[in-house]
């Protein structure tokens, strides 16, 4: 007999919540006659706001819900207000784009439901079904440029690694079950500490599962279709799926870390041998990939790759306080990649293209912005006194107190390469005189106040980082 005491809805008060409100939404697109779809936007973003506040008060209750399916900790409240933070501000973006359109608003808010699932998934089935309900909207959403052949090149290669990576992973998942008889993650993750398990078989459903794993954040060498997605996919949804996407996978890497400390060995090789090999290939190759590329969008996708490498530093280090930079970093990167994007998309607005040509000389025809996008690139690079520079330092630190020397030297050199194409950059803004018929981009309101919003905290956390860390040292407990 189902128990159903064991149902503890309070903590997944948030998810219906965000659900409800998807519906109410949907309602009012249904009524509305044509013209303006900004209400829908306005309205998504009082949601996310609303969905903040109930992951902060009601779902920081600790405990299981929904059978043990999913769990209220301090990372799945972490997550919860990442993600609806991040997609707030990319909405943000998206409303200087999507003025008559309201399903891009729809889709987002679909997607969120997905990340908020994924946030606290301690079971591999709910974790699967929170992936695929994240992935699904970003497909229709990278596409969502219908008469554009880039976008519909993009969409088709989304959809087909993602079913690839999807059914590689669940292979690799049944490998598991098949090991621990297990669907719980904490079950699976006791039973392959303290059993005498194959240790070939198990790193062969390791490689499996981060494989699939792996093509949501873009990971070496499943990060093929990140280049082409991110140019041929409106830019507020590149930047959405720059930031809250790659963050939804590194949420489920997260979920099966317990999974992936099991002692087993196999020539030397261990899971956090394979982490380290793939945060060495992702991060090289990203800024390698980055050094030629003349297209403001697909050089912030190789940077998006090498930023997936760095992250990954910290999870093959795998201890407590490496997972407390990766949380940190991930916020850091929220403010500095998603502003860069803002600048990029007004680039490509107003000045007619995303190349880098069209930004020679913005540094005299709009300095603020040009300024601000110096600002961004700089704090990817990792360069003091900007948020990105605490960020690779508590990554760096995790790395070398547990005598990682190695990777955390290959982390400091591909920050060193990052910095010639970012320079790159800066360099055609601020040397460059600008066309004779180049145009100041406009600085309304909206573009303003978003631009403050984003600069804001990659110069503030640079310098005053102590309640940053405080909180994710307290969401790890």
């Amino acid at each position: 007999m189902i128990n159903y005491s064991d149902l503890n809805l309070t903590s997944f008060i948030p998810e219906m919540a965000l659900v409800i409100g998807i519906l109410l939404l949907i309602i009012r697109d249904l009524v509305r006659r044509g013209g303006s779809a900004l209400s829908i936007g306005w309205g998504s973003m009082i949601l996310l706001v609303a969905l903040i506040f109930l992951a902060l008060n009601i779902g920081a209750r600790p405990g299981d819900y929904l059978f043990g399916a999913l769990v209220g900790d301090g990372v799945a409240v972490f997550f919860k207000v990442f993600f609806a933070l991040a997609v707030l501000l990319s909405i943000g973006i998206a409303l200087f784009t999507f003025k008559k359109q309201a399903e891009p608003y729809i889709l987002l808010l679909s997607s969120t439901l997905g990340m908020f699932l994924l946030a606290g998934s301690r079971d591999i089935v709910t974790l699967v079904v929170a992936i695929e309900l994240v992935s699904i909207p970003s497909y229709i959403l990278a596409t969502y440029r219908r008469g554009d052949s880039r976008a519909a090149e993009a969409g088709l290669k989304y959809v087909l690694y993602g079913a690839v990576s999807t059914g590689v992973m669940l292979y690799g998942l049944s490998i598991l079950y098949g090991i621990t008889g297990a669907t719980s993650i904490p079950e699976m993750a006791a039973h392959l500490a303290g059993a005498n398990i194959s240790a070939p078989l198990y790193l062969v459903a390791v490689v499996f599962v981060l494989a699939g794993l792996g093509y949501k954040i873009a990971m070496v060498p499943f990060h093929f279709w990140c280049p082409d997605v991110y140019e041929g996919a409106p830019t507020p949804i590149t930047a959405f799926l720059s930031v809250a996407t790659k963050a939804a996978g590194f949420a489920a890497l997260f979920r099966m870390m317990d999974i992936f400390a099991a002692p087993a060995e196999f020539m030397g090789m261990d899971a956090r041998f394979l982490f380290s090999l793939a945060a060495a290939l992702t991060m090289t190759f990203g800024n390698l990939g980055a050094l030629h590329q003349l297209n403001l969008k697909r050089l912030l996708a190789y940077s998006s790759i090498a930023h997936a490498g760095y992250i990954l530093m910290g999870f093959a280090a795998g201890t407590n306080d490496a997972y407390q930079a990766v949380l940190f970093y991930l916020v850091v990167y929220l403010f500095m990649n998603l502003g860069a994007f803002l600048i990029v998309d007004a680039a490509g607005r107003f000045l007619g293209g995303e190349e880098t040509s069209h930004i020679k000389g913005l540094g005299k025809t709009s300095p603020a912005l040009a300024l601000a996008l110096a600002v961004f690139l700089f704090s990817l690079v990792g360069l003091p006194p900007l948020a990105g520079f605490i960020g690779k330092f508590y990554l760096f630190k995790a790395l070398i107190v547990e005598n990682m020397w190695t990777l955390a030297i290959i982390g400091a050199l591909n920050s060193a390469v990052s910095l010639i194409y970012y320079v790159r950059v800066i360099r055609d803004m601020f040397i460059y005189e600008p066309e004779e018929d180049a145009k100041p981009i406009p600085m309304s309101f909206g573009l303003g106040f978003l631009t403050v919003v984003f600069v804001v905290p990659t110069l503030v956390l640079g310098v005053y980082w102590g309640p940053l860390a405080a909180w994710v040292a307290a969401a790890m407990g």
